[in-house]
């Protein structure tokens, strides 16, 4: 038996078992999140908006700190990623097309999730050795709840969870768009290599070279993946209202083409979704902690806002692109998945076989700026375990490892080794972030307070919690 197959023998039976967990417990605490703050991320949207690019310049005075719009740049360029192509053709073949409305349900959940786990990150961040905050689950579980075992526990997670898991994800896709596209000999062999040597110049360069990188790139490519996605959607112009149909059919009835189990549909909608957003997992929480910012807030909002826009509009215009070539069974007719669905689908178009190429090069470069978005993930958790130059360098070189290999093997498998540690990873963080979330709702306060009195900009001070136990940077 192959390796492939055992791994598959093991890992799918514990992916079933545990996303019944995570579901109850994302989805559960995100609906009490949302009722705590009162529709914050739906209510205040055009505010949260406002702060994801007013941050420009806030935090940028200082050499080793990351500004509010560098730290949402690589948080959107983790979120960003192949799942906003690869994962939203796969939830429609899998999940059918009513995957697509759970992912808007889950992601407007998910969104006051991703406040909670960020504002709390803020508060409990920390200074390092290289200048530069750090924070995230290990930290705030280890500082807030008092509980170092956990906190290690998170942080191991993370590596493996984002480092591994989420990193040989985007590999794999960029490397199965650039092959559909470029066909000669040993093609996942050449893009494996050039993934990993591309991606070890940017992350031996640090976290700041990262957030440059992220801050230049991320928005010229979202907005170019929408522009392109309208275009494609324009030229099948007569599907999207029925694609718009299917989504809402079958988000209640699922499709007998793939078993006609509703709960396939939702769970689907949930792991891609999630996948894709990252609301929940403890990831952006961990770039979110990085900001140099004058309330904790500031952050909360920001990557909540990050959630919304990602599944809402770049999933949205994706799946619009998949849906409007015709009805379910013809799309299904195609014998596709992932991002060579989108490809077909395209290629279909008065845009012909150049989709291939251009979508290749965005899944490459997606897959690249969500990578080094991860690699930020787990130096910041690696700092947390051991702040030491020597294990710091292993780390870089196996995440590289992680890139090439995965390029190797095929993305059904590593989807499921990763959504199997991301259901792990997103019931733990969520669990935590529950016990915390008095202090989140503590800092939204204060911060709420301080915008009623008129001053535009809130400051936040430690004195403002009912406990500042563990809290060290906010004097």
């Amino acid at each position: 038996m192959a390796i492939t197959d055992i791994l598959n023998d093991v890992f799918s039976p514990i992916n079933t078992y545990m996303w019944y967990i995570a579901f109850v417990f994302l989805i559960g605490l995100g609906i009490v999140f949302t009722i705590k703050l009162r529709g914050l991320q739906i209510l205040k949207v055009r505010e949260t908006a406002k702060l994801a690019v007013s941050g420009i310049t806030e935090g940028k005075s200082e050499k080793h700190m990351l500004s509010s719009f560098e730290t949402f740049c690589i948080g959107m360029g983790a979120r960003i990623g192949v799942g906003n192509i690869a994962g939203v053709a796969t939830a429609i073949a899998t999940g059918g097309p009513g995957a697509v409305f759970w992912m808007w349900i889950f992601a407007i959940i998910g969104s006051a999730s991703s406040f909670m786990e960020s504002t709390v990150a803020q508060i409990y961040k920390e200074k390092k050795s290289d200048g530069s905050y750090h924070g995230g689950p290990a930290y705030y579980a280890t500082k807030g709840i008092g509980n170092k075992k956990i906190g290690i526990l998170l942080a191991v997670l993370i590596v493996i969870t984002f480092g591994i898991g989420f990193v040989g994800v985007q590999a794999t896709n960029a490397s199965s768009a650039l092959c559909g596209a470029f066909n000669f000999d040993n093609n996942a062999l050449v893009f494996g290599i050039i993934i990993a040597a591309i991606s070890a110049l940017v992350i031996f360069g640090g976290v700041k070279r990262i957030a440059k990188v992220s801050a230049r790139v991320v928005p010229i490519m979202a907005f170019g993946w929408i522009g392109f996605a309208l275009v494609a959607i324009l030229l099948n112009i007569g599907g999207v209202g029925n694609a718009i149909g299917m989504i809402f059919k079958y988000a209640f009835s699922a499709p007998s083409l793939i078993g006609g189990a509703i709960g396939t549909v939702i769970m689907t909608g949930l792991k891609r979704g999630i996948f894709s957003n990252e609301a929940g997992l403890g990831s952006v929480a961990n770039v979110a902690a990085t900001a140099n910012t004058s309330h904790p807030c500031k952050q909360g909002m920001i990557q909540s806002f990050g959630v919304l826009m990602d599944t809402l509009i770049v999933c949205t215009v994706t799946a619009l692109v998949v849906l409007s070539y015709g009805n379910f069974d013809e799309i299904l007719a195609l014998h596709l998945t992932g991002s060579q669905l989108v490809q077909a689908v395209v290629s279909s178009t008065a845009i012909g076989g150049a989709a291939n190429y251009i979508i290749a090069i965005f899944m490459f470069v997606f897959a690249f700026t969500s990578l080094i978005g991860y690699y930020t993930m787990s130096e910041s958790n690696v700092r947390f375990i051991k702040d030491d130059k020597k294990v710091l360098f292993l780390v870089r070189v196996l995440i590289i490892v992680v890139a090439f290999l995965s390029c190797l093997i095929s993305t059904g498998l590593m989807d499921l080794i990763c959504d199997t540690f991301m259901a792990f990873m997103g019931a733990v963080n969520i669990i935590v972030v529950a016990l915390l979330s008095k202090k989140a709702m503590e800092a939204y306060k204060d911060y709420r307070s301080q915008k009623k009195a008129g001053i535009e900009e809130p400051v936040f001070h430690k004195d403002a919690l009912s406990d500042a136990t563990g809290v060290t940077e906010w004097d």
